[in-house]
């Protein structure tokens, strides 16, 4: 039997992407998980867990929101998601301070948790990870720096951009399933980036516990070029983890490569084609070949030698972009060379101390 309703009530609540991402936060709980590492006095109207949801919630929302939390929380209902906010004046400054310095000296051990319960909701593959290093630069004066080698220090360093600046360091591992962003650490401004490749690395394996995920022998880690000097490449090797990560060219690099293409080794073409080109006839696309060989590293300490391959890359594009260069260059010195010639004929050096002026 059909009934027709005559009236129908509609409460409309505005959530927003609150709605997305609440789900997200509940499944990896993060609210437990704060609470059990950060624990707050039974009486307290907010537990640290709650607070951290909504911040995390308004970073996602509003990420220049943060220093006016209650404006944030009035724009939605959050009473809807969190029965405990009766009021907005409840997530001020104060509250979100306590809680900033409750989790601070338990950061690792949270974010590598919490990074652990979202790898096994969301089946993230972690056997490829992507390691590079940003300076963030500040402006003022910072006179008043704790001293305390758990702090990270503003200190005075060169940007990427040449700039002589204050500045920290920003460490940080990324999945290469999607790009999740699986691991960061703030660090000194004028600290170097290629040692902080290994020691972070090892923080994250050992707060995520990616053992028990898989296998150490099956996680390759790139890098830039800072990252494959000599001591970061024994300690992978001795980690038993794979990495990858250019070189700069060196003279022996040359040397090595012309000794390989006179012992009969060929350039090879390698079937690779990079995702901005797939749209591009096959004509037209960047051709990589490559020349590949087997060193070996030994390990001053223990006597392990660990075998390595070093592959020389050849990038069509890359050499038609310096050969255009070159051209240019060329360009320009007949060009000067043409001038200097013209001056040269336009004056008559008959004594060497006089000049006189040949007419036209």
């Amino acid at each position: 039997m059909n009934k027709t309703l005559n009236e129908v009530e509609l409460e409309t609540r505005a959530l927003g992407p609150l709605v997305l991402t609440t789900p997200f936060l509940r499944r990896v709980g993060l609210r437990g998980l704060i609470n059990q590492m950060c624990p707050l006095a039974e009486q307290a109207d907010l537990d640290h867990g709650v607070v951290a949801e909504l911040v995390v919630q308004c970073r996602l929302t509003e990420p220049l929101a943060l220093y006016d939390m209650p404006g944030w929380a009035a724009t939605y209902d959050i009473a809807a998601l969190y029965p405990e906010v009766t009021d907005a004046q409840q997530l001020n400054d104060d509250r979100v301070g306590r809680l900033l310095d409750a989790i601070y000296d338990r950061r690792a051990v949270l974010w590598g948790e919490l990074i652990a319960r979202a790898v096994r909701a969301y089946a993230l593959d972690l056997s490829r990870l992507h390691a590079d290093t940003m300076p963030i630069k500040f402006a003022g004066l910072f006179a008043d720096q704790p001293d305390d080698d758990t702090v990270p220090r503003l200190e005075p360093g060169y940007n990427p951009q040449g700039e002589w600046v204050q500045q920290l360091k920003l460490f940080a591992l990324a999945a290469g399933d999607a790009g999740v962003p699986v691991w960061f650490d703030a660090l000194n401004g004028g600290a170097g980036d290629s040692p902080a490749y290994v020691p972070q690395f090892e923080a994250f394996c050992q707060h995520a516990q990616l053992a028990t995920l898989l296998p150490l022998k099956d996680v390759i880690i790139l890098g830039d070029r800072k990252m494959p000097t000599l001591e970061n490449q024994l300690a992978w090797l001795r980690l038993g983890v794979g990495y990858i990560g250019p070189t700069t060219m060196q003279d022996h690099h040359h040397q090595t490569l012309r000794a390989l293409l006179d012992a009969g080794q060929s350039w090879t073409a390698l079937p690779y084609t990079a995702r901005r080109e797939t749209d591009k006839k096959a004509d037209d696309r960047t051709v990589y070949r490559g020349v590949g060989h087997i060193v070996t590293l030994t390990d001053a300490d223990t006597g392990v030698a660990y075998p390595v391959r070093h592959l020389y890359i050849h990038s069509s594009a890359l050499a038609q972009r310096e050969a255009q260069c070159r051209q240019a260059e060329m360009a320009a010195i007949e060009a000067e060379i043409q001038r200097i010639q013209g001056l040269v004929n336009k004056y008559d050096y008959k004594s060497p101390e006089v000049i006189r002026v040949v007419p036209q």
